[in-house]
């Protein structure tokens, strides 16, 4: 059984998106790495802020994108999370939580900034009171999900489906 503590953010990414798909990724099914979107969202990252610190892995858990060389004048870091588009921006947001939420449990006070490149466009994350209530929820939502013996019901077909590198085992 694991804990709120030992998740990744992908998983709390995929709760989001789509229960199932994190049952299956937690379960060792990773459809990922042939993936063709997959395979072009990491190469916006890896373009698009060439000069950053790539990939920033930490405990195996969390994997930031990248982080400010130094913290800010309020002695906060600015950790940073590439994404190719807002279609799924609460997971987005969701995933970024749980990373500021690791680095507090950890001592580093930071922020998060979720870059959209190709929107020209970032978002400001901070882990609040309630966004730390919203995390707390999310967290045990992603236990129940993993820690359950049979896989999530397919969801009906949404409009990034067809794009989900888990889509043939769910509607082929």
């Amino acid at each position: 059984m694991l804990d709120n503590d030992s998740f990744t953010g992908t998983q709390i990414n995929y709760l989001v998106v789509c229960p199932r798909k994190l049952w299956l990724f937690s379960h060792g099914i990773e459809m990922e790495r042939e993936d063709q979107n997959v395979q072009m969202g990491k190469q916006i990252g890896q373009g698009t802020y060439e000069r950053e610190k790539k990939e920033i892995n930490l405990d195996n858990q969390v994997v930031i994108d990248w982080a400010d060389a130094k913290p800010g004048p309020d002695g906060v870091l600015t950790i940073h999370e590439v994404k190719k588009s807002r279609a799924v921006s609460r997971a987005h947001r969701l995933q970024m939580l749980y990373y500021l939420h690791f680095l507090r449990q950890k001592g580093v006070a930071a922020r998060g900034v979720i870059d959209y490149p190709e929107l020209k466009q970032r978002e400001t994350i901070e882990l609040d009171a309630p966004a730390q209530r919203e995390l707390d929820q999310v967290l045990q939502q992603v236990s129940l999900v993993v820690n359950s013996e049979q896989s999530p019901p397919r969801l009906d077909k949404r409009s990034f489906c067809s794009k989900c590198a888990y889509f043939d085992l769910c509607y082929v």
